[in-house]
């Protein structure tokens, strides 16, 4: 009963303080490195080292490659997305759609985070441990912090 009660009352906590707003943040490695804005696919990279280890090629139809730490070669991948091939892709496939995020290919020992639901819900994130990914939903952030000042950034990710 406790748990129900405490279940409802962070949902309704979260609709209070939403804005309308629905972004993504992606975290690999404690750092991070890139934010969506799960309404219309904008992206804001993160001048991180991995950097250049995303691609947004494919932005605007809802798709984002992001690193990702892999046990195996990605010969799985390219037998399933030709695009990764042809761009030599390796690490984890994100999907945008609906308003709502999901890891759409990523390798690890049980695949576990391929089989996390779509979310635009801050209560929840979608963790990849074994790849060292958290994708976090947040919806109280306004349209002018959606590409917020690093040292600001860096002192949120860090203090909160």
């Amino acid at each position: 009963m406790i748990a129900l009660i405490s279940g409802l009352a962070f949902r309704i906590i979260e609709s209070v303080r939403s804005t309308g707003n629905v972004y993504a943040k992606i975290v690999y490695q404690n750092e991070v490195i890139l934010m969506i804005n799960l309404e219309n696919n904008d992206y804001h990279i993160y001048d991180t080292i991995y950097k250049n280890q995303i691609n947004v090629t494919l932005a605007n139809q809802g798709v984002f490659y992001v690193p990702g730490k892999t046990t195996i070669d990605m010969a799985e991948l390219y037998e399933i997305d030709e695009f990764a091939k042809d761009n030599q892709i390796v690490g984890i496939k994100v999907i945008v759609e609906g308003g709502k995020i999901s890891v759409a290919y990523q390798e690890s020992p049980k695949d576990l985070c391929e089989f996390q639901r779509p979310t635009s819900s801050p209560l929840m994130p979608i963790v990849c441990l074994p790849n060292e990914l958290v994708i976090n939903v947040y919806t109280d952030m306004q349209t002018d912090q959606f590409i917020p000042d690093s040292i600001l950034e860096w002192y949120y990710v860090s203090y909160y």
